[in-house]
């Protein structure tokens, strides 16, 4: 995989990990930044509203009392990097607050699926060539592209992913994988397939757990690494903003 030069931020960063850890380590954020200038979400039939993400100021410095600012957000649970849990596809499936906290911390590989193109098929065969050798029962599978890159949430932007076809589902359940990232637009599927085709559908019938809008997963370096992805602990939901790491030992 690509090698990168650490920012100064995130060398100081993997200088806090490697003395948290007691030993050697590099920390890597995949997250998608939220920018509400930039970060749109589609909103299509049976939304009871259009929530983007947006930041409101609703105390400022000048405003009395202690001389402080505070921000409320708009947003969906979805919006940017994020764990959904079962429940956000399977009625009566498990919510954030039922899973095992050590399901969002743990070793995880990536498949680096670059050459699937817009619509093609990332099939088992690509996971067997990619990670099928040392991916181990409980790890996390996160999907290479890049095309979070150049995310703007544009129709352009969703009609450039490959999508996860049912043999990598089944590879998937197969192998013990815990939760399937993704680094592009996560809804993609083949043509003429009605919404419950989907992928989150089918990994979350299964109890696989999904996280979209993840990026920059060129910079890991190691082929096997840890990730951290730790949702908010907010009651009766189906997904949550996470700030997933990769650290690299």
């Amino acid at each position: 995989m690509n090698e990168s030069v650490l920012s100064p931020q995130a060398a100081a960063q993997a200088v806090d990990i490697a003395l948290i850890l007691g030993r050697a380590a590099r920390v890597i954020d995949i997250s998608l930044e939220l920018d509400a200038s930039k970060f749109r979400m589609r909103t299509y039939e049976g939304f009871k509203k259009d929530m983007q993400f947006e930041a409101e100021i609703i105390k400022d410095y000048a405003d009395g009392g202690l001389g402080q600012i505070v921000r409320g957000a708009h947003m969906r649970l979805h919006a940017g990097t994020h764990v959904d849990a079962p429940s956000h596809m399977v009625k009566g499936g498990k919510d954030i607050h039922d899973l095992k906290i050590t399901s969002f911390v743990g070793p995880a590989m990536i498949a680096d699926v670059r050459h699937r193109g817009s619509k093609e098929p990332i099939t088992a065969e690509d996971l067997d060539n990619t990670v099928g050798s040392q991916f181990q029962a409980g790890d996390r599978l996160l999907l290479r592209t890049d095309i979070n890159k150049e995310y703007d949430g544009s129709p352009e932007w969703m009609a450039r992913a490959p999508y996860f076809s049912d043999e990598a589902v089944a590879w998937s359940v197969k192998r013990g994988v815990s939760i399937v990232g993704f680094d592009f637009y996560h809804g993609a599927k083949p043509a003429h397939v009605d919404q419950n085709s989907s992928t989150s559908r089918k990994l979350h019938e299964r109890e696989i757990l999904t996280m979209p809008y993840l990026t920059n997963l060129g910079a890991i370096t190691k082929a096997r690494f840890t990730v951290i992805s730790l949702p908010l602990k907010m009651k009766n939901v189906e997904a949550s903003p996470v700030r997933a790491i990769a650290i690299e030992e």
